[in-house]
């Protein structure tokens, strides 16, 4: 027999999309936040402030939940921001992959359903119950490998860890070496090929890292992958 739902659940859900969604109105209709162009022109007469800077983080969070690709934000704080978009972006990944994990929690059903779908649009050499398993099984390493894989969003990666057993611990680490580090590199390619002329030697410097970057995520998936076959080999 299926379990009523606690009056104290039931609140809690409804108190957290009630304040979520106040919020996404208010920026929408100060901001406008999907209007790009319109957004990036607010942003560029406020000037190089602190409050614009905030504005950017609170406005790419919100962004960064509903599926914008993070690359995306990553590239507009470094033509807004330049070097200082590193430390921007970091911070709206981390605020939005923990809002995301909450949600999660939350609405742990909903999401599960929602990262069922959302994999399973496309054909997966692993299956997601198999992913699970891996998570499980070897933590924080898998749940970094699975951070940086290019063609895992962002946003499915958040809701999939959220669903999964992946400790918060892990969960916060893996996300911050894998944005710092991976949206860091596009936020200098960024800032650097905006000024090409003046800094030629800094955009190739930025695509040598972007090359190492990906030669290290493939590098991982190869020794994983060998890991694998060796657990699976008969004694």
């Amino acid at each position: 027999m299926k379990m009523q739902e606690k009056p104290q659940g039931r609140f809690l859900k409804t108190a957290v999309l009630v304040t979520f969604f106040v919020l996404f109105a208010y920026l929408l209709k100060n901001f406008n936040i999907f209007d790009a162009e319109g957004l990036l022109t607010d942003l560029h007469v406020m000037g190089d402030t602190r409050f614009v800077k905030l504005v950017f983080v609170g406005v790419a969070t919100v962004l960064l939940i509903f599926f914008v690709p993070v690359s995306t934000v990553a590239a507009t704080a470094g033509l807004l921001f330049e070097l200082d978009g590193i430390l921007l972006i970091t911070i709206s990944g981390l605020l939005s992959a923990l809002v995301s994990y909450a949600l999660a929690k939350i609405f742990k059903s909903d999401a599960t359903r929602w990262v069922e779908k959302l994999y399973q649009r496309k054909e997966r050499e692993i299956p997601l119950e198999e992913l699970y398993e891996k998570i499980k099984d070897h933590g924080f390493s898998y749940a970094l490998f699975v951070r940086a894989l290019p063609f895992m969003p962002f946003q499915v990666g958040n809701l999939l860890f959220g669903v999964s057993s992946v400790t918060l611990w892990d969960y916060i680490t893996t996300t911050l070496i894998t944005v710092t580090i991976g949206q860091g590199i596009t936020v200098f390619l960024v800032s650097m090929a905006s000024d090409f002329m003046a800094q030629k030697a800094g955009t190739v410097f930025g695509l040598l890292l972007k090359g190492l970057y990906y030669l290290g995520i493939y590098y991982i998936m190869k020794k994983n992958t060998r890991a694998e076959e060796k657990e699976e080999l008969p004694l």
